[in-house]
C-alpha cells in the first residue's frame, strides 16, 4: 500500500540579489553602451571639448581598458570611451549647407515629399543638387524645407529657381531646431515668379502609388485622410481641427507611422505566407519576404525615425528566429537606437525620436512584464487591459517630456487607448489588404477601412471637443531628469528581484520547506 501522500503547498519568496541584477544587466550590454554614448553626444551639444583632447582621452581609455581587462575598473574605461565616441561622431557628423545662405542664386532641387496643405502655401521636402552663380555651377546635397506657391509643383519633380537658402525655416525656435536634427539646412521659397525651368517627374513614388491606390474609395474627406495618414504616412490632407484634436487627447502617434503600425503590417504578411511555412525550408523563404515587405512598407512611408528604429528592430527578430539565437527586446532596441545615433547623432534632440524611444523602452522594460502578470483568461478581456496597461505605461514613460515640450500632460490617451488602438489595427490591416488585392476586389476593404477611421476620429474629435485631454503644466529640466531617475531605479530594483518558489509540506504537524 502506497503511504498518503502529503499536503503541500507552494508560495513565492521573493529577494533582492545583486548578482540577479548583474545578471539581467550583462544581458542588455548594448543598453549598457547607449546610454554613455547618449551622455557624449548631448556633451557635444552643450560643452566645446577641442578634438585632439577627445581622441587623446579615447584612445588612453582604450589602452587602459586593456591594461585591466580583468578587474572591474574596466568598466569606468569602456565608459568613458563610449561617451568620447559619442562626442567625436556628434563632432564630425555636423555638415553645413553647401551653398550660402541669404544669397539669391540658381539652384536645381528635387521635391522628395508630397507638397502638405498649409494656410495659403504647401510645405515639402527638397533636396538641392546644384547650384549656379555668375561663375561657376557646384554640386550639393543639401536637404531643405521648401515652401511651395505654385500648384504645378508635385512630389517627383524637378525644379530650376532663382531663390535664397534661409537658415530659419520656423518662426518657432523649438520646430527650427528639431529640423535641424533631421538633416534639414535651412528653406527654399518656390513661386510662379521665381521659377526657371520645371521638369515632371518620370516615375511616381511608392507612398505617391499607394496614395493613388487608395484613392479608390473616398466616402469622407477626413476619414479618407486619416487612411492615408496611417497606411501610407502621408499627412498632407489631415485637416486643422483633426490634428489638433489628435495632439489634444495624446494620440497623434496614431497619425504617425511607427512600431506599431508596422507590427500590424508583420503580422497582416506573417498571415499571408502563412502557406509558404508548410512546404520543406519555406519558414526561412517566409521570414525573408516579411522582412523584405517591411522595409517596403518603411521607404512607403517615408523613413521616419519612429518607421526605421521598428523596422531594424523586427528584423533583428525575423532573423534571430531564423538562427534560434536568444533575443532580448530591450537590448535590440538599443542596439537599434545605437546604429541610428551613429548615423545621425541629431535624432538624440528629436522629439518623436525621444517619444518613441522610451514608450518602446517603456513597454519592453514594464510594459510587457505587467501584462504577463494579468489573471483573466478570456482573450478578449485580457487583450483589452492589457492594451490598457500598454497604453499607460507608454503615457508614463514619455509624460515627462511631452510636459516639458509641450506643456500638457495628455491623461485622456490613456482612457482612449484600449477603443482606438482596435480601430487602429482594423484601419491598417484593412489598408493593406486594399493595396495588395487587385482594384475590384480591394474596394471593400479601403471602405471598411474608413468606416474604421471614421469611428476613430468621432472618439478623438469627441473628447478634444468636452476638454477630455489633460493638464496644462511645463515641466522643468530638473524635474524631468528627476523622473527618470526615479523610473532608473525602480527598473534596476525590479530586475533584482529574484523569486523562489517554496513548496510547504504539511503533515503530523510538520512543516518542511523544499527550495525549487
Amino acid at each position: 500500500m502506497r503511504p498518503n501522500k502529503p499536503n503541500e503547498s507552494v508560495k513565492w519568496r521573493i529577494t533582492f540579489s545583486r548578482k540577479t541584477l548583474g545578471n539581467r544587466l550583462y544581458s542588455v550590454p548594448l543598453l549598457l553602451l547607449l546610454l554613455p554614448f547618449v551622455v557624449g553626444i548631448a556633451l557635444a551639444e552643450y560643452c566645446f571639448i577641442p578634438q585632439w583632447l577627445v581622441v587623446g582621452a579615447l584612445s588612453l581609455s582604450a589602452v587602459m581598458c586593456y591594461v585591466a581587462m580583468e578587474s572591474r575598473i574596466a568598466l569606468l574605461y569602456v565608459a568613458l570611451m563610449t561617451i568620447m565616441a559619442g562626442y567625436l561622431v556628434s563632432e564630425i557628423s555636423e555638415r553645413p549647407a553647401s551653398m550660402p545662405y541669404d544669397r539669391a542664386v540658381e539652384m536645381v532641387i528635387d521635391v522628395r515629399g508630397i507638397p502638405a496643405q498649409r494656410q495659403g502655401y504647401r510645405v515639402a521636402e527638397g533636396r538641392i543638387t546644384e547650384w549656379r552663380d555668375q561663375n561657376a555651377t557646384y554640386e550639393a546635397n543639401d536637404r531643405v524645407q521648401l515652401w511651395i506657391r505654385s500648384d504645378s509643383i508635385d512630389a517627383g519633380d524637378r525644379v530650376v529657381v532663382w531663390s535664397t537658402l534661409r537658415k530659419q525655416m520656423s518662426r518657432y525656435e523649438g520646430y527650427n531646431n528639431l529640423l535641424n536634427c533631421r538633416g534639414y539646412v535651412g528653406g527654399v521659397s518656390i513661386a510662379d515668379y521665381n521659377i526657371i525651368s520645371h521638369e515632371r517627374g518620370a516615375t511616381s513614388t511608392l507612398q505617391q502609388r499607394a496614395i493613388d491606390k487608395l484613392a479608390i474609395y473616398q466616402a469622407d474627406s477626413s476619414s479618407h485622410a486619416t487612411v492615408e495618414a496611417m497606411v501610407a504616412g502621408s499627412r498632407h490632407a489631415m485637416p486643422n481641427n483633426l490634428r489638433e484634436g489628435y495632439s489634444a487627447t495624446g494620440l497623434s502617434h496614431l497619425m504617425a507611422v511607427s512600431g506599431l503600425h508596422l507590427g500590424i503590417v508583420l503580422m497582416v504578411v506573417t498571415l499571408l505566407l502563412a502557406p509558404i511555412s508548410l512546404i520543406h525550408r519555406g519558414h526561412i523563404a517566409a521570414k525573408l519576404l516579411s522582412i523584405v515587405a517591411l522595409w517596403l512598407f518603411a521607404i512607403m512611408s517615408g523613413l521616419s525615425p519612429s518607421v526605421v528604429r521598428a523596422a531594424i528592430m523586427f528584423t533583428v527578430l525575423q532573423l534571430s528566429t531564423l538562427s534560434t539565437s536568444p533575443y532580448n527586446p530591450i537590448n535590440s532596441l538599443a542596439a537599434t537606437l545605437l546604429i541610428m545615433l551613429v548615423i545621425r547623432p541629431g535624432y538624440l534632440f528629436d522629439i518623436s525620436f525621444q517619444l518613441s524611444s522610451l514608450a518602446v523602452m517603456g513597454i519592453l522594460a514594464w510594459g510587457v512584464p505587467l501584462t504577463r502578470l494579468l489573471p483573466w483568461r478570456n482573450w478578449l478581456l485580457r487583450h483589452l487591459t492589457s492594451a490598457l496597461v500598454i497604453g499607460a505605461v507608454a503615457t508614463l514613460w514619455t509624460l515627462p517630456v511631452v510636459s516639458h515640450t509641450f506643456g500638457s500632460l495628455p491623461l485622456a490617451g490613456i482612457v482612449l487607448t484600449p477603443v482606438v488602438i482596435i480601430c487602429a489595427y482594423l484601419i491598417v490591416a484593412f489598408g493593406l489588404f486594399g493595396l495588395l488585392l487587385p482594384a475590384p476586389l480591394s474596394l471593400p476593404f479601403v471602405a471598411m477601412g474608413e468606416w474604421c477611421a471614421k469611428v476613430q476620429n468621432s472618439i478623438v474629435l469627441w473628447a478634444s471637443e468636452h476638454h477630455l485631454t489633460g493638464i496644462e503644466y511645463e515641466m522643468p529640466l530638473s524635474i524631468v531628469a528627476l523622473c527618470y531617475i526615479v523610473i532608473a531605479i525602480i527598473t534596476l530594483v525590479v530586475w533584482a528581484i529574484s523569486r523562489k518558489r517554496v513548496v510547504v509540506f504539511h503533515q503530523l504537524g510538520i512543516d518542511e520547506e523544499d527550495m525549487i
